[in-house]
């Protein structure tokens, strides 16, 4: 509320809050991190021009990404190319899981030959399995929200969520790594 009275603390709180996961999720939708950043900054200039007109929300993470969502889509058409999305997934799902340094040279090896199947077991889905995965399990949107935000119904989100999970649990094919995988998605 503070925010739509022109408060600019308040503003600044939330670009705080939010432009790290907005980067995060933007820079799977698209790659170019120049252009990702000068949308975002946009995003909240817009944010603030039309604070006023703003209706209340129960999600302001949600309403900033659905935002981002549909500015990166729309100048995606504008500039009449298909943007390349997610050119490093491996890469950059691949950092989401990296743990801290281990004490010992076999269980260091061992974690990065895990880490490195289940990159290559991510970077086989496609653009929009891995897009609800990050969704759901990195960014902790509920299916509704997913659902929404994908404009997709409710029922597809939930099946293509199935369909990425069975996929990640066959490519594994390692009982100990689809456990560790599913025990890490649903923590």
């Amino acid at each position: 509320m503070q925010f739509k009275n022109g408060d600019k603390e308040a503003y600044a709180r939330l670009y705080r809050l939010f432009s790290l996961p907005l980067i995060a999720y933007g820079y799977r939708l698209c790659p170019d991190s120049h252009l990702l950043k000068d949308q975002i900054q946009e995003l909240f200039v817009e944010l603030w021009h039309s604070r006023n007109n703003l209706s209340l929300t129960d999600s302001v993470k949600f309403y900033l990404f659905r935002a981002l969502r549909y500015k990166l889509i729309r100048l995606e058409k504008v500039r009449h190319s298909r943007i390349v999305l997610l050119s490093h997934t491996t890469e950059w799902m691949g950092g989401l899981l990296q743990q801290p340094v281990e004490d010992s040279i076999v269980e260091k090896e061992m974690y990065e030959s895990r880490v490195a199947l289940l990159k290559k077991a991510l970077g086989d889905l496609t653009l929009r399995q891995q897009e609800v995965i990050h969704l759901r399990f990195y960014q902790g949107f509920s299916h509704e929200q997913i659902s929404a935000l994908m404009g997709m119904n409710h029922q597809s989100v939930r099946n293509l969520l199935h369909r990425a999970l069975v996929r990640l649990r066959d490519r594994l094919r390692i009982p100990v790594l689809t456990t560790l995988l599913f025990a890490f998605l649903f923590a």
